[in-house]
This record gives structure tokens, sequence and C-alpha cells, in this order.
């Protein structure tokens, strides 16, 4: 008589235990697409209407009640028009802290990519390796496997920071095996095989 209930209690705790999580069941986050906002933003940049893209992205980037992806994408955006002087003259210190807001809080590789080129070459006025390699480490940690082949050849070459060929390699060597056409041409110009192991 006892053992129904101990049993009923027993299949009921295992549903659970085996049930799969909320993510699980979902999958990953799906991104938002553009809203209408931000596809007239997008527009009104290649209509040259800087001013009314500004105005969008601005609001769109200073929103973070929106999904990360999204308002990171806008600062993003925005700092693209900064960075080029499409709406006044080129402001690369107003650029830089939009890519490194999306970048850093936003998880937005592209901004991190972007910015860390600006730094690597000093297209702003000032070559700066720390920050570039700090960059191309982070878009790596968010899947850019050319930001690992960045980051990789700063560590072998010794860029920014200490001098690690081993380290540097293998970031390098990974990127060109995941298809990387630019980290394969890193590996072939430092001499390298272009897959790990070799």
């Amino acid at each position: 008589m006892t053992t129904r209930p101990l049993l009923a209690l027993f299949t009921l705790a295992s549903a659970f235990a085996l049930a799969p999580s909320a993510s699980a069941q979902f999958g990953r986050e799906q991104i938002a697409k553009p809203d209408a906002d931000e596809l007239y933003a997008d527009r009104a940049v290649k209509k040259g209407w800087f001013d009314d893209a500004v105005e969008r992205y601005s609001a769109a980037c200073n929103d973070v009640s929106r999904q990360k992806a999204v308002w990171a994408r806008n600062c993003r955006k925005l700092a693209d028009i900064y960075r080029k002087g499409q709406a006044g003259p080129q402001d690369y210190e107003k650029a830089e802290g939009l890519y490194d807001r999306a970048c850093f809080t936003g998880k937005d590789a592209d901004a991190c990519m972007q910015q860390g080129h600006i730094s690597f070459k000093g297209n702003d006025g000032d070559v700066d390796y720390p920050y570039a390699r700090r960059l191309y480490k982070q878009a790596c940690d968010l899947g850019d496997q050319t930001g690992c082949a960045g980051y990789g050849s700063m560590l072998y070459r010794g860029q920014g920071g200490a001098m690690q060929r081993t380290e540097g390699k293998r970031y390098i060597q990974e990127a060109c095996a995941s298809g990387d056409d630019w980290a394969c041409d890193r590996a072939t110009g430092f001499g390298l095989p272009t897959r790990r192991g070799l």
C-alpha cells in the first residue's frame, strides 16, 4: 500500500531531475533583429543623413533596458560614424569610448576588433599595443577567430606585453584551423605550420 505513493514520488522527482533547463529547451538567446529606428538609421547612413543616424543610434545605444547585443550594436554603429568623421570632424576619442563600452560591457566582438585595429595601427595618432592586445583577447573570447589570430600574433611577437611564442602559436593555428584566412596568412608569415601539433 505504501509502495505506490513512494513509487509516484520517486517518478515525479526523477522527472524533475532529468528535465532539461530552460536554456537547453529553448537554445541560446536569439539576438533581436534591428527595429524600425535602427533600420532607418542604417538607411540614413547610406543616404548621407548622418544627423538622423546619430540621433537614432544614440537613443538605442543609451537604452540599456534593451537586449545587450542590440544596444551594443547601436553603440558600435554610432562609433563608426564618429571614427569616419561622417557627422562632423573625426572624433577618435568619442569613437573609442563607444567601441570600448560596446566591446567590454556589451560583448560586441566587432566593436573590439574595430578599436583593436585602430589602437594597433595608431590610426588615432596613438599606437597602443597593450590596449590592442586586450581588445583582441576580448574579441577572441567572444568567438571572433580573427581576434584570436590578432591576439596570438601579438603574443608571438611580444607586442603589448610579454612574448609568449608557444601560446601565440596555439591561438594562430587554432584560428587557422577554424577557417580564418588571416590567421593562416599569419601562420605562413611566421613560418608556422597551419595546423596545431605540426
